[in-house]
């Protein structure tokens, strides 16, 4: 270990360590804890209830196939969520008939059965859901100082991106610390610091496939870091950072308005500043507008001195210093991979939160409808 790197260590345990910085870190991990507990038991119940409709519905046409065209096709979800309204408003009687049909086909009752478990389970959910991120923004407001802040900005617009801290746990502040100091500490110990901030991406539960694809990508590209193989790192985070700002772009499609296909980055970046724009966060806002700038110059076709020109390692062009990465480089794309990734979940969790609310939306209608009718 280096004099710098021991004596970034020390100023870490000094300055970041508070009594006040820990005990957040400890609420915060109890809530995180909690929010994935209450969201592992919605994804038992959701896993099931999809199956069963999918193989229920399945079943239910092909027994009764006249009810094939009841309800007009959509492919935005509250235009299907109107069309059963409409139906079961318009034809109370047809409504009711495929209500009681519904009871024929096994796999429909179970669940209906399992239903009330679901609505509780997700209940249970967003509520852990809305604890934890209201204690990330009041920590994040409370103790980050607007000093902090400028300082993170400044490094941010040097490429590296320090937005994905939950708490100020990076001594930045520090006169004697500089970029290249952080950056040193994540490779230090064969890129110890890095394995730590990817933790929780790498050993998720239950990941699905591309997930699963994206750890591997994940561990390949932190491995080539520490072995040497910048270009080959950079190359991998190219996939990673396209995959994460698709990600982010598709979020919200199909449900308020017909899907769209973002096939530019640009496309997909004014996306994602209209979604970002419409949420109270500021926050999110302020890294994300960063992200994007810097993002924008990774992309660019004329390079941008000082950033990793995309087009020139992608196509392989081997004649041009362009091509050459060394070690803070590739750290740095990789960290905006992380914070990329926080915008892209932070989006697809609000997403999934809507879409499930809007799935309740018929039955709350249609009971509403019914006592308005009654009085």
């Amino acid at each position: 270990m280096t004099v710098t790197i021991l004596n970034f260590f020390i100023k870490q345990k000094e300055q970041c360590q508070t009594p006040e910085i820990l005990k957040a870190i400890e609420e915060q991990e109890r809530l995180s804890k909690e929010m994935m507990e209450k969201r592992s038991v919605y994804d038992n119940y959701w896993d099931q209830s999809v199956e069963l409709s999918q193989e229920g519905t399945r079943k239910f046409f092909k027994k009764y196939p006249e009810f094939n065209d009841v309800i007009p096709k959509e492919d935005v979800k509250l235009g299907i969520i109107q069309n059963v309204v409409d139906v079961a408003s318009k034809e109370p009687e047809k409504y009711s008939e495929i209500l009681e049909k519904r009871k024929s086909i096994e796999e429909l009752k179970k669940r209906d059965e399992i239903e009330p478990l679901l609505t509780k389970a997700f209940y249970e959910y967003v509520v852990a859901f809305s604890n934890f991120e209201s204690k990330l923004k009041k920590d994040r407001e409370e103790l980050f100082s607007a000093e902090y802040k400028v300082k993170m900005a400044s490094y941010a617009d040097e490429g590296l991106f320090l937005y994905y801290l939950e708490t100020p746990d990076l001594p930045i502040l520090d006169k004697d610390i500089q970029a290249k100091d952080i950056i040193d500490a994540f490779l230090y110990s064969d890129c110890e610091g890095l394995n730590v901030i990817f933790s929780s991406l790498l050993y998720m539960d239950n990941p699905g496939i591309s997930m699963i694809r994206k750890q591997e990508d994940i561990r390949a590209t932190i491995e080539l870091i520490r072995c040497g193989y910048y270009r080959s790192a950079v190359r991998n985070l190219f996939a990673l950072l396209d995959s994460e700002h698709k990600k982010a772009a598709n979020t919200y499609e199909g449900i308020l308005t017909k899907r769209k296909q973002y096939k530019k980055g640009h496309q997909r970046s004014k996306k994602i500043d209209k979604l970002i724009n419409s949420l109270d966060d500021s926050w999110i806002e302020g890294a994300w507008n960063k992200i994007d700038s810097y993002y924008q110059k990774v992309l660019a076709t004329t390079p941008v001195e000082g950033v990793i020109h995309r087009n020139s390692i992608v196509h392989g062009d081997y004649n041009s210093d362009l091509i050459d990465v060394d070690a803070y480089s590739a750290t740095k794309l990789l960290l905006l991979y992380l914070n990329l990734r926080a915008i892209a979940d932070y989006l697809c969790n609000k997403e999934e939160i809507l879409g499930e609310v809007l799935s309740y939306l018929p039955s709350i209608i249609l009971m509403l409808k019914e006592k308005k009718s009654d009085n």
